[in-house]
């Protein structure tokens, strides 16, 4: 085996590392994507619950001010 042949076959391992490496950093990618989408589905979801709470008190203080005002 010549010094040329074990350069190629070095190089052949090195790339298939390389590729294997760029495969696994989009996996990787895609993964933490989708975490982060389901972080913020999770925290926009109780937001609109807060929401929602905070215009029903709202209507009831609303509803309070109508009823207290009538009475005068």
């Amino acid at each position: 085996m010549d010094l040329e042949d074990t350069f190629y076959i070095m190089a052949i391992i090195y790339m298939a590392i390389m590729f294997l490496g760029m495969i696994v950093a989009v996996c990787t990618v895609v993964a933490i994507k989708r975490k982060i989408n389901a972080i913020h589905d999770n925290i926009e979801q109780k937001l609109h619950t807060i929401t929602n709470i905070a215009e029903a008190g709202a209507n009831v203080v609303n509803k309070a001010k109508q009823a207290f005002g009538k009475n005068k």
